[in-house]
């Protein structure tokens, strides 16, 4: 398990795989073993592993990476991502970034700051998806650069070893 904030750990909960299939039901285990790719299976149970821990609420929100998964659940909609540290080419934050969030990110300072930018589009796209149709319609606006994350108006991102993650805000 990452340990997350610790604002964060009654509504998030990210797990490093394999997961644990004894915690399944044959039901659940068949939805799992339709998938083709063993990536996929792990990364459907490990997320939902997540939310069973947690204690699902009347919102849930999945994501994975590499050999993580995530998952977020609250009373109100709720958003999480969760992504490997890696290097993007900042060339491509056109693609997902207005031109004021792309201005904001180039003054960030933190290692891999276009990936947490994109982390936090995300997290906040997925409870309004049905508002925006892409991420980058989707409005962000920066409130703090810390030292391991970034705090926006409506989720932060937190560095956590070789993974960050973002989640939203209460407030959102």
């Amino acid at each position: 398990m990452i340990e997350l904030p610790a604002a964060w750990r009654a509504r998030a909960m990210v797990l490093e795989g394999p997961a644990d299939r004894s915690l399944f039901s044959n039901e659940e285990l068949a939805t799992a073993d339709a998938f083709k790719l063993a990536k996929r299976r792990n990364e459907w149970l490990l997320s939902r592993q997540a939310a069973k821990r947690l204690g699902t609420r009347r919102y849930v929100s999945y994501s994975h990476s590499g050999n993580y998964a995530g998952a977020a659940s609250d009373d109100e909609p709720i958003g999480i991502d969760v992504q490997v540290v890696r290097d993007l080419d900042e060339r491509v934050a056109h693609l997902f970034l207005s031109d004021a969030e792309t201005a904001a990110m180039q003054r960030c300072t933190l290692p891999h700051r276009l990936l947490h930018f994109w982390c936090a589009k995300e997290a906040a796209w997925k409870p309004r998806s049905e508002r925006y149709a892409t991420l980058k319609q989707l409005p962000l606006t920066l409130v703090e650069e810390r030292a391991d994350g970034l705090l926006f108006d409506l989720v932060e991102t937190v560095a956590i070893g070789e993974v960050i993650v973002a989640l939203t805000s209460v407030e959102s």
